[in-house]
């Protein structure tokens, strides 16, 4: 009796194990895009965020430093091939070096002349012929069955046509020798004629599909805003808030643009602009007003959040702007009200 309810036991243990084992999966996955990646297991709470950063406040001029400018090192990266631009925040497709080239190009401002100034003759070509006060006569076309009339020497009879061969001038040493035009070299061979070099089509057509890269770039200087794009979550294994910053946009300031609105450049990913602020930390550097002996690296700035940013936009299904949906001045204060909230949140977690 005690045999069969030992063996009994064993077998239920067995299959008890064996469903354990079935039932188990493996529910860790991180984002690809984190420096450093939380599982998502472990998220009690998350929200997105997007952040204007505006490099010409005080307290972001550390990491806008003349010679020291955040988007000079960006730029600097793209071009020699460090760093790779993106579209957009998905960060799914990249842009070529001579997109990016074109992004950062100066339009043609130039206003051209105005309908006065066309009507007073000013936007005719330099070619045309006329007296200055008007448009220019026209001329009769010369019939093709009259001849023209020689040209007059001045003293009445019509210059007599250059028929002879024009004798070359003297330099006062006495006449040159006449030129002969089948000269010939000392063993008395014609001289060969001077072959020019024939271009490979090959070279041609690799000239033609290099990339000219000209024309005016802004200045790293006049790029003065960046779009910030984090995960505001709290991780509630470890029981604190996490910052994890996703992606950095580079944008074009209204004031620099025709059309009155900030203009996005690129973006990129801020695990790449991690590991190439780190590759150098001499270089890249926010530079401490307060201490020159303390000044630190652009990656751990953005770690100690040692940088202001407004909140622009909180994820949300219309994926709208807060000044979109509430308006300028309401949106201004709904972006400091999303702020506080977010701290009312954090403190808030603490209770539990």
């Amino acid at each position: 009796m005690i045999r069969t309810i030992a063996l009994t036991a064993t077998v239920t243990l067995t299959l008890l194990g064996g469903v354990a084992t079935a039932q188990e999966r493996d529910n860790r996955k991180a984002n690809s895009m984190s420096v450093r990646p939380i599982d998502d297991s472990d998220i009690m709470m998350k929200k997105t965020l997007w952040r204007r950063i505006d490099l010409k406040e005080t307290q972001n001029r550390s990491m806008f430093a003349k010679g020291n400018e955040i988007t000079k090192y960006l730029i600097d990266a793209v071009k020699a091939g460090l760093l790779d631009a993106y579209e957009n925040d998905s960060c799914t497709k990249k842009i070529s070096p001579e997109k990016f080239h074109e992004k950062l190009l100066i339009p043609n401002q130039e206003g051209g002349l105005s309908k006065e100034e066309i009507e007073a003759g000013f936007g005719k070509p330099a070619n045309a012929q006329g007296d200055g006060w008007g448009d220019a006569k026209k001329q009769d076309a010369p019939k093709a069955t009259a001849k023209a009339k020689p040209a007059d020497d001045g003293w009445g009879t019509p210059a007599p046509k250059a028929t002879a061969k024009v004798n070359p001038a003297d330099d006062g040493w006495g006449a040159p020798a006449p030129k002969n035009s089948t000269a010939k070299n000392t063993k008395g061979k014609k001289k060969s004629k001077v072959v020019q070099p024939v271009i490979a089509k090959d070279t041609v057509a690799v000239a033609q599909a290099a990339p000219a890269l000209t024309g005016d770039e802004y200045f790293a200087k006049e790029l003065s805003v960046l779009e910030v794009m984090e995960d505001w979550i709290f991780d509630k294994k470890r029981s604190r808030l996490y910052y994890d910053i996703q992606t950095i946009k580079m944008l074009l300031p209204a004031d620099k643009n025709v059309a009155g609105f900030e203009l996005p450049i690129a973006t990129f990913k801020y695990k790449d602009l991690d590991k190439l602020f780190r590759s150098d930390p001499k270089k890249f550097v926010w530079y401490n007003t307060q201490n020159q002996a303390q000044h630190k690296n652009l990656a751990d700035a953005f770690d100690l959040r040692l940088f202001y940013g407004r909140i622009t936009k909180v994820a949300n299904p219309q994926d709208q702007e807060l000044v979109g949906i509430y308006g300028d001045k309401e949106g201004l204060l709904k972006s400091y009200q999303a702020e506080y909230d977010l701290m009312e949140i954090e403190h808030g977690l603490w209770e539990y």
